[in-house]
């Protein structure tokens, strides 16, 4: 049903004021989106709150072709961390289900944190779900030379092994204060290989186990938590997906 959707409305569902510029422009009164930035792969939308950002979440989407490549499927939890005071961030990164992207995805972020101009100390949320699950951690691991925002946080959403799959990326950089949240669906079939490979991946690297946190989104009544939940904006998914983000950001201090 989501791949379905026309230019027209995609436009609809994206259509807002464009935001200012860089750390020289007076702060907006009101969240604001700005994007794509830059055309292709490289693409980034960045969304602001009304006021100074407490904290910068980038949002890493799924594989799932040109309309997961925009921020359509995730516009409601996207609104929802920007009412919550947080500048959010979202990669294309990927064109026709790509296997390179993290050098795509690093090339948006840097623009989107440039044209940001965030000045002082403010905590990073690398948050992805399903591909965007594992390219966030992978994310984390090359940030730091890259010269982009290094993210405090992830939390890997319903993950699977591998975001980038051009190449193996090494974890071995991945800084060991860094919190790692993977949180996965009871119902989702790829839950238990996907999660787990990313643990062995993490382990094989020797990040600290003590800095990871495994939660489990449990299906009940008529929700089900399968790997397509988190795309949803009713209470049940919000309760599942969304309270435990919001507790993550809120332990994050600058």
């Amino acid at each position: 049903m989501r791949a379905a959707l026309t230019p027209v409305l995609l436009a609809a569902l994206l259509m807002l004021p464009a935001c200012g510029g860089g750390g020289g422009a007076s702060l907006p009164t009101k969240p604001s989106v700005a994007g794509p930035l830059v055309q292709g792969s490289k693409g980034v939308w960045i969304f602001r709150p009304a006021g100074r950002p407490k904290r910068l979440v980038i949002f890493f989407h799924g594989q799932g072709g040109p309309v997961e490549a925009t921020p359509a499927n995730h516009r409601a939890w996207i609104d929802h961390l920007v009412n919550r005071g947080a500048a959010v961030v979202y990669p294309r990164y990927e064109e026709d289900n790509s296997a390179a992207v993290l050098d795509p995805a690093v090339a948006g972020i840097r623009t989107a944190s440039e044209r940001l101009g965030l000045k002082g100390r403010v905590p990073v949320l690398a948050l992805g779900y399903s591909r965007g699950a594992a390219l966030a951690v992978e994310y984390a691991a090359v940030s730091p030379r890259k010269e982009v925002p290094v993210p405090d946080a992830i939390e890997s959403v319903n993950p699977v092994p591998y975001g980038e799959q051009a190449r193996i990326v090494d974890l071995r950089p991945l800084r060991p204060s860094t919190v790692m949240a993977v949180l996965i669906s009871d119902r989702d079939p790829h839950a238990v290989d996907g999660s787990t490979l990313l643990l062995h991946r993490l382990r094989d690297s020797g990040f600290p186990g003590e800095q990871i946190r495994l939660n489990v989104a449990k299906s009940h009544g008529s929700f089900v938590a399968d790997h397509l939940a988190p795309l949803s904006a009713l209470p049940a998914a919000r309760a599942a997906y969304w309270q435990p983000t919001d507790a993550l950001l809120a332990g994050l201090h600058g």
